[in-house]
């Protein structure tokens, strides 16, 4: 079985073309499919790791061309909570989308699991931990590539793995949009239950997830949703008026705490509702997001941290040394539970010993060339500043300020741009720094900008057409409401259900499709 998450040598196509079976052996069964095509397991035929294939039928898609520029945006996306695009592959009759390969299964399909449960929900630590994946991947959507997503929901997150610690990814951008700043949007689009009521009197913007969010985290509390009916139109009113409660005796030892984060996000007055950072800094979260799982995600932080270029590892401890106490308290925990000998560094065994725990077994090979590829110390050691670049959250890192923080620091003659003299002293030679330069340079000016340095911070590659399309509106998917076609399918319900008493039961049988 692949390992996903980890780093692969190909570098995404620049645009549609050639054969997808050329490049990747695809498997004839499939692993799911909806209206527009179907998805397949898929291997490298070169590196051998495995990817997931869709395949979507043109002659069944509305408007091609719009589905080609979101593509192309969503080419920009580099989370870790957001699925990546690989490759895209276009013939006469078919669009083969390539994305990490995700084998845990839907959201959705876990909190059925847990239902069966004796507690008959997610625990507030788990919740929590689940909620902060999602605001983390939507902050970075709405604060580095302006997009609303508009359509938030347990069916759209899938995990990478079966292991209950997994890392959870969106892995449905089909109704996402660009969102303009100078206007609102008005398409009606959305899934019953987890539409914010503005969208159903279509004049909205991207205040509209945190409402989807508001949503998801109560069902995650409880397995059922705040708002219901017997028909869409019912659940849309119920949605409107946004009346809700949390009913005894399922939410009487829930945290106040939590019922004051869901009470936050669904207010019907959108302008009230908090922002995605600002969700993230909300108590509960902290209070209910351990260290255990951070534990989780260390090698595949470290793995993207190996990824990156010098430069932006150097900007990154730049960054995590800036931080707060409390930004960094969990991360500190997490450290000091991996260092045994509390030497303030995490050896080759130690960062065995706590992977091992959380179901890393047998992989100690990897473990050694993660630490060697860190080429941090001679003695094969993580310093604890190293430790934090490389693991923090890395919405701290995309923050404006924090960017202008650290492009300040490497610019230290104030010229406002990163000279190759200047880099010399980061890179460790002249060659590495033109080489560096080379790489960021957008204009040929043979200096940095900042606009070039945040670039690279928000995982943006300048020389990419790509990234020229992020920046102008127009190129963006549903700028021209093209999408509206999708509406009607997104909003129809397929089996009707009854009162409150009988919500779980018809949320279930409602929800999935």
């Amino acid at each position: 079985m692949a390992r996903e998450g980890r780093k692969h040598d190909d570098k995404k196509s620049e645009g549609p073309g050639g054969d997808v079976r050329e490049k990747y052996r695809v498997d004839h069964s499939e692993l799911g499919h909806g209206h527009y095509g179907v998805v397949r397991k898929c291997q490298n035929r070169t590196t051998k790791e495995y990817f997931a294939v869709k395949t979507i039928k043109k002659a069944k898609v509305g408007r091609l061309e719009t589905l080609k520029r979101e593509i192309e945006i969503l080419k920009t996306m580099d989370h870790p909570n957001i699925i990546k695009l690989v490759d895209v592959f276009e013939d006469d009759k078919y669009l083969h989308l390539v994305t990490e390969l995700c084998t845990g299964g839907e959201l959705f399909d876990r909190i059925i699991e847990k239902t069966k449960s004796a507690e008959g929900h997610y625990s507030e630590q788990d919740a929590a931990v689940l909620v902060k994946s999602i605001l983390s991947a939507i902050e970075y959507c709405h604060t580095v590539h302006n997009i609303c997503h508009r359509d938030l929901k347990p069916e759209n997150f899938l995990f990478a793995t079966p292991d209950a610690a997994s890392p959870m990814k969106i892995i449905d951008f089909g109704l996402s949009r660009f969102d303009d700043e100078n206007g609102h949007m008005s398409t009606k689009v959305g899934t019953p239950y987890y539409i914010a009521p503005e969208v159903l009197t279509r004049h909205y913007d991207r205040e509209c997830d945190l409402w989807s969010i508001g949503v998801v985290t109560y069902v995650l509390l409880c397995g059922y949703p705040p708002f219901y009916g017997d028909t869409d139109a019912e659940i849309f009113a119920s949605v409107k008026r946004g009346e809700f409660d949390f009913p005894s005796p399922d939410w009487d030892d829930i945290s106040s705490s939590a019922k004051q984060f869901i009470r936050r996000l669904l207010q019907t007055d959108a302008s009230k509702r908090p922002t995605a950072r600002e969700a993230l800094e909300h108590p509960w979260l902290n209070e209910a997001h351990k260290s255990s799982a951070t534990i989780s995600n260390i090698k595949g932080s470290l793995e993207r941290f190996i990824g990156m270029n010098k430069l932006k590892r150097s900007a990154l401890q730049v960054i995590a040394e800036q931080l707060t106490e409390a930004e960094l308290r969990s991360l500190r925990q997490t450290f000091n539970e991996m260092d045994l000998n509390g030497d303030g560094k995490l050896t080759y065994s130690e960062l065995e010993r706590a992977l091992e725990k959380q179901g890393f077994a047998g992989i100690k090979d990897e473990i050694k060339t993660l630490i060697r590829g860190l080429e941090i110390d001679a003695n094969n050691t993580i310093e604890y500043s190293e430790f934090l670049a490389a693991t923090m959250d890395m919405n701290y890192a995309i923050r404006e300020e924090n960017i202008m923080r650290a492009f300040q620091h490497f610019d230290s003659n104030g010229s406002g741009s990163i000279t190759i003299p200047e880099l010399v002293s980061v890179m460790g030679s002249e060659e590495h720094a033109r080489e560096i330069v080379g790489e960021l340079d957008l204009n040929g000016d043979g200096v940095i900008s900042y606009d070039e340095f945040k670039a690279m911070m928000q995982g943006l590659n300048t020389h990419s057409s790509r990234y020229q399309a992020l920046l102008d509106s127009e190129s963006h998917p549903d700028a021209d409401g093209s999408l509206a076609k999708m509406t009607d399918e997104k909003l129809s319900v397929r089996s009707s259900g009854g009162a409150k008493a009988e919500s779980k039961k018809n949320f279930f049988s409602r929800s999935k499709k």
